[in-house]
């Protein structure tokens, strides 16, 4: 065994050794210890199997670290597994080049597009599959073509772009695993983040020529156990990053990390991409401002769905949205902008019966669905003859389904004086 291999059982070690690295997604299953190693006739009939030569770093650790066991989320795969897993669609698919290289970048439509006939050729052609993030993500290693030896984060029904990791090999990315973990950094779904520390990631976001480089060194930032003033000024500053997609990432990592840049946000909200604007008043949401309030509500003249629906969100959570706010949007052209609207009526602070009535009466069922549940979570029976009228109309099986269901409650049980009716279960309106 050579230093580095045990090296990499010396930190694995330390991990199981603190219980509160149990408590990382996916420990529990492996609770940081491997399987016993392979032995170097397995590893060469699964390459003489398959037409392959495997990379020079799997390949040691398999032989001198474990084959399978202790690993990101779930754990390694063995060999066995790895290849069955995600298995091949057609014969000879593991010695096919895959067309996973370094630096490339993969758009939101490669993975349906990448499809051949008869799953020829396949976009995991030439890759084995080292670990289950869970769902359909993986993490696949490339055995053959160009990028051989290096590492892709995948999702299998192609709703994330793949992402082929910096990691030079297995070998680099297995024990930045280990540093990271061991340093109380996040490590969900590794892999997403990029490799080095703050003041790295820092440069990156500053100076990096690409722009989804630097996006991805603002979301990576988000990872690490703390961070300092120096970081939180960065993802500040990158708010006006000539590139969209970085300037969505910093205040997009700001909100869900709670970091206080509000001054940002609030200049980000004049900022001319709508995505950019709903991540700035999700930042000005989670923060509480006094300002929050008359912030979403200038938003919502808007007609993107989801800066709208983040507005909406922000109103609500302000204690100021009332139905004069929403009423507009209840006549939108698009139905999922009316759609959140009658749904967010829900947290309206005055009467919102009138409001309710014209949502009840809208040409989309989901419109009148979401109507029918905010009525009934708010307890409006003042509404009770336009629903019960509604029963011999309605031609959708969702809404009649919630129609009966209220109105039978509402028929058969008194209003409680102290506030709204529990709802009962119901089928919940489509996204």
């Amino acid at each position: 065994m050579d230093i580095r291999s045990a090296g990499i059982i010396a930190k694995l070690s330390r991990a199981r050794a603190d219980p509160r690295l149990l408590t990382s997604f996916g420990a529990k299953n492996h609770e940081y210890t491997l399987n016993a190693p392979s032995t170097e006739s397995t590893v060469a009939a699964f390459e003489a199997e398959h037409g392959i030569t495997l990379p020079d770093g799997y390949r040691r650790f398999l032989l001198e670290v474990g084959d399978g066991g202790a690993g990101p989320s779930y754990g390694l795969l063995r060999l066995s597994d790895a290849y069955a897993e995600v298995s091949d669609s057609f014969p000879g698919a593991l010695r096919e080049p895959s067309p996973f290289v370094p630096g490339a970048e993969y758009g939101e439509d490669w993975w349906d597009d990448f499809w051949g006939p008869d799953d020829r050729p396949d976009p995991l052609q030439g890759t084995l599959a080292v670990v289950h993030h869970g769902c359909a993500d993986y993490t696949q290693l490339v055995v053959t073509g160009p990028g051989r030896g290096r590492l892709v984060n995948v999702n299998l029904d192609g709703s994330v772009p793949p992402y082929v990791l910096e990691d030079r090999d297995f070998l680099d990315w297995y024990e930045r695993w280990l540093d990271e973990l061991l340093a109380g950094h996040r490590v969900a779904g590794f892999g997403a983040k990029l490799p080095g520390d703050e003041a790295t990631l820092i440069r990156v976001l500053a100076a990096d020529p690409a722009a989804s480089r630097r996006a991805r060194a603002a979301t990576s930032l988000a990872h690490l156990a703390r961070l300092s003033p120096a970081a939180v000024r960065a993802l500040a500053t990158a708010t006006t990053d000539p590139a969209a997609i970085v300037r969505t990432a910093a205040l997009g990592v700001a909100w869900r990390a709670g970091i206080a840049i509000e001054d940002a946000a609030r200049n980000a909200l004049s900022d001319p991409e709508a995505a950019v604007r709903a991540e700035a008043i999700s930042v000005l949401r989670v923060h509480r401002t006094s300002d929050l309030a008359a912030r979403a509500t200038a938003q919502l003249a808007d007609d993107d769905r989801d800066l709208i629906h983040r507005a909406l969100w922000a109103l609500a959570d302000s204690g100021e949205l009332t139905s004069a706010a929403v009423a507009p949007l209840l006549d939108h052209t698009d139905h999922h902008i009316r759609g959140s609207a009658a749904a967010r009526l829900v947290d309206a602070r005055d009467s919102v019966i009138g409001a309710l009535d014209h949502a009840l009466r809208d040409g989309h069922p989901r419109v009148r669905l979401l109507a029918v549940q905010t009525a009934d979570r708010r307890d409006e029976r003042g509404l009770l003859p336009r629903l019960a009228g509604m029963l011999a109309a309605e031609t959708d099986e969702g809404v009649l389904i919630n129609l009966r269901r209220v109105v039978g409650n509402w028929t058969d049980r008194p209003s409680t004086p102290d506030g709204p009716a529990a709802a009962a279960d119901a089928p919940a309106a489509a996204p």
